[in-house]
């Protein structure tokens, strides 16, 4: 049975709408603590598209013959609409066009892969293109990456042409992109999981990323690790300046939480919290007379989700629109012409293996007063690939891999993927860098001391397409601040070459590096217990099997429950690093109880054997990523 509500005489007349329908029993088995906030678990089968015109008194399915329909997007002319959808059981997830009526339907991409959430976005040409391209960008796991943290897949955005035939990569994240949509400009803006918390136990938090059409100019859009957890769901608004996302901390199947929304001028400074009532809201859409709706259902299990209409000043809801009993009414979008986005003038060469990073000043920085690095204190700057695992990932496979029983993997102790370095470039005395670095390629930035240790890590992944050539003006970097107006050190030299094939580029782990300095220079010294063992001890951890020395550097120290020799990717506040230079680098973050003396007291560690402790501390206290970069490459 079909229950509709009119809103209140006093509103005006609603748009015609479409909006997804998902069956209320397709509930996820998976138990909370399994979701890995990104929204693949709602695709699921038996969802439809319908449409809810203002003279019907029901809504018309869209999608009759498909086995599963979400995703809508509307064409800026109003007259076709793309969505995500599998005709039969079997099928991937691809996109697909059909006329607003739900006719002429027509596969826009294929393959074994899932490809899901298209958008329009605007025209993508080089300077020697006849004419401009219109581009759909759209979310996959195409690539065959898989979650930095080891289950499921990384999702990245996409671009292609509107017939599919031309396929190209915009995100290289080695967690997952999703939730795209488009502004004005024709950037993109989108969700960006980001690794964050215990490095011990894997956190994941999500910030709003923004991005050109071809994939360059990646930077902050909103919140970079800041509460909440999870935010997703973007609609940028095209009767005002609004861009509307929802946020929560919690991990629900279908997502849902509060309303938020940002001014997409000034987006790091304009954040407002809308909604404040106690149930879940999901998926907001502006309206052309400048209302907003949103489905929204409350905390009782086996609720459906209803449309409402949302009063965009005080975030109450105004009056129910439409709801329908055993379904889930959510993403609804005004089925009506919008304003085209401007395109996109592309100076990427194709082919071309390598792009440019440059920094104009690394002590500028959008960190409180306190957290300023000393002026002269930066000496190196050390560039990290993240090595991505391979491994065949459809959102099904996603799913079962949940399902099963996550274990920590073999090849490491932390929550750190396998990583390796690309090499160590000179910092200008101003504060400048300038590197070339491989393209394509996710990679993080470490400023170093005249110790090699790490005073300041970046806490992303970031990339250049080829040909690239990307700035910041400090690190990390105010994005509203402009640059000063001068000519840095840095950037009148050549780039500093960082390029080396991947075979060429360093791997720094506990059994290939760390244990042989042990077993030499350290082992003596520590043999009650075995503390310092570096035989393998069987299921030390679920799923693990790593030497005693390994845990007893890893794990609380027996005794101070509260301590522990080392902070996974943060050699400055770990007391081992402290030891092996003979006094406390730092005071004030790592509980430490026991007086600094220097060790090894006798054979003291040269200064490269130093160097390869701190490294291995910095990268985040891998146990073997040499075998988990194999064991990765090669699935």
């Amino acid at each position: 049975m079909v229950f509709i509500i009119s809103c209140a005489r006093s509103l005006p007349t609603l748009p015609d709408l479409i909006f997804v329908q998902i069956p209320i029993q397709a509930k996820s088995d998976l138990p909370a603590e399994k979701h890995m906030y990104t929204p693949i678990d709602r695709y699921v089968n038996g969802t439809r598209i319908v449409v809810f015109r203002t003279s019907a008194t029901e809504p018309v399915n869209l999608t009759p013959e498909f086995t599963a329909a979400c995703d809508p997007d509307v064409s800026f002319d109003g007259e076709t609409i793309i969505f995500a959808g599998k005709k039969y059981p079997d099928d991937s997830w691809q996109i697909w066009r059909m006329n607003t009526d739900g006719s002429n339907k027509l596969q826009i991409t294929r393959g074994e892969d899932d490809r899901i959430a298209p958008i329009h976005a605007g025209n993508r040409f080089y300077l020697n293109d006849p004419q401009p391209t219109p581009q759909i960008i759209y979310v996959s796991s195409m690539h065959d990456w898989k979650n930095e943290h080891g289950v499921g897949p990384a999702l990245s955005l996409f671009g292609t042409d509107p017939e599919g035939k031309s396929v190209h990569r915009l995100t290289f994240n080695l967690l997952s992109d999703f939730s795209p949509d488009v502004l004005p400009n024709g950037r993109i803006v989108f969700t960006s999981q980001q690794h964050s918390g215990d490095p011990y136990q894997p956190t994941y938090i999500s910030a709003l990323m923004g991005i050109n059409n071809d994939g360059t100019d990646l930077m902050l859009f909103h919140s970079s690790h800041e509460m909440p957890l999870y935010k997703d769901m973007i609609h940028v608004s095209d009767f005002d300046e609004r861009v509307y996302f929802i946020e929560t901390d919690r991990s629900t199947w279908l997502g849902g939480g509060n309303i938020a929304y940002v001014s997409r001028r000034r987006p790091l400074h304009t954040y407002h919290r809308l909604s404040h009532d106690k149930g879940l809201f999901h998926s907001p859409c502006p309206l052309p007379d400048g209302g907003l709706v949103a489905s929204y259902r409350s905390n009782s299990t086996n609720v459906e989700f209803g449309i409402y209409r949302i009063n965009p000043k005080s975030g109450k809801r105004q009056g129910k629109i439409f709801e329908e009993e055993e379904w889930h009414s959510i993403d609804v979008q005004v089925l009506a012409p919008h304003p085209k986005v401007k395109g996109r003038s592309n100076w990427l060469i194709p082919g071309s293996t390598t792009g440019v990073f440059y920094c104009l000043n690394s002590y500028s920085s959008n960190l409180p007063e306190g957290e300023n690095i000393i002026p002269g204190s930066i000496k190196y700057l050390r560039v990290i690939e993240g090595v991505p695992l391979k491994r065949e990932s459809t959102i099904s496979e996603y799913q079962q891999d949940l399902a099963d029983t996550l274990n920590l993997r073999t090849y490491s102790g932390t929550a750190f993927g396998p990583r390796r370095i690309l090499g160590v470039a000179p910092v200008e005395k101003d504060g400048s860098f300038h590197i070339r670095v491989p393209a394509e390629t996710p990679l993080t930035f470490q400023l170093l001391d005249d110790n090699y240790l790490a005073l300041r890590s970046q806490e992303i992944w970031t990339w250049v397409i080829g040909n690239e050539n990307r700035g910041f003006i400090g690190f990390p970097e105010n994005w509203e601040m402009a640059p000063p107006n001068k000519m840095v050190d840095a950037v009148i030299k050549p780039a500093f070459e960082l390029t080396l094939p991947p075979e060429q580029r360093r791997i720094v782990d506990f059994h290939s590096q760390i244990a042989p300095i042990i077993e030499s220079k350290c082992a003596t010294c520590h043999v009650s217990g075995q503390t310092l063992s570096l035989e393998e001890a069987k299921n030390v951890r679920p799923g693990a099997a790593f030497s005693q020395a390994y845990m007893t550097l890893l794990d609380p120290i027996q005794g101070r429950e509260n301590e522990r020799y080392i902070v996974p990717g943060n050699a400055k506040q770990s007391p081992l690093i402290w030891h092996l230079f003979g006094e406390q680098i730092v005071s004030d973050k790592t509980p430490y109880t026991i007086e600094i003396t220097s060790m090894p007291p006798r054979n003291a560690l040269k200064p490269k054997e130093r160097i390869l402790f701190i490294e291995w501390i910095d990268l985040g206290a891998q146990w073997d990523s040499r075998a988990a970069i194999d064991r990765g490459l090669n699935k």
